[in-house]
């Protein structure tokens, strides 16, 4: 069966376009099918993961924090806890999938634990532990990538052949390995 990954352009600067490309272009290289989508609103976003159907992995390309994420202009802005929750309500995800969050401090725990505490479903979050550009972040995800597909590593392991390579700080969380006790405090408040 054919992997299949999402691309989500949701940052809005110039150089991102070409950064994505290459992602795209290298799934397509290991015979990933690809769906690259421009995400301009929120509504937009949750459309795209209702009707697209599931994916191995799903890159985000946006502008973050530990908080949030979106675009340039404000139109795209979620907040980690829903964006988990609408991960799971689509049903977007197969088992095992890789969230590739290309956006300044995607790979510090807060954004992961707050993802794996609001979707049981999320397997991998990986991302930058410091704000990168473009042309970095494509090299790092990169090495990721031909880590897991190519040298079939574990992506854990494979995370930790960026640092080697570029001396970026990257992180792969893995819900198998997160204590549940380290989500309290992750979990949305219930009303």
């Amino acid at each position: 069966m054919t992997k299949r990954m999402l691309m989500l352009e949701a940052c809005g600067m110039i150089e991102e376009e070409h950064e994505c490309n290459g992602m795209c272009a290298q799934a397509k290289l290991y015979g990933i099918d690809v769906v690259k989508k421009c995400v301009t609103n929120n509504d937009e976003l949750r459309d795209i993961l209702s009707n697209n159907g599931q994916f191995n992995y799903i890159y985000l390309s946006s502008h973050g924090n530990t908080e949030s994420f979106g675009n340039e202009n404000g139109t795209v802005n979620y907040n980690w806890g829903d964006f988990a929750a609408l991960l799971c309500a689509t049903g977007c995800m197969k088992d095992d999938c890789i969230i590739m969050l290309s956006c300044c401090r995607g790979g510090l725990s807060a954004v992961a634990y707050t993802l794996f505490a609001n979707c049981t479903h999320v397997a991998y979050v990986v991302g930058p532990r410091q704000s990168l550009t473009p042309q970095e972040m494509h090299i790092c995800f990169g090495i990721f990538f031909y880590s897991v597909e190519m040298r079939m590593i574990d992506p854990v392991v494979a995370c930790e052949k960026i640092k080697v390579a570029t001396d970026q700080r990257f992180t792969c969380y893995d819900i198998e390995e997160v204590d549940k006790d380290e989500l309290i405090g992750y979990y949305p408040e219930s009303t």
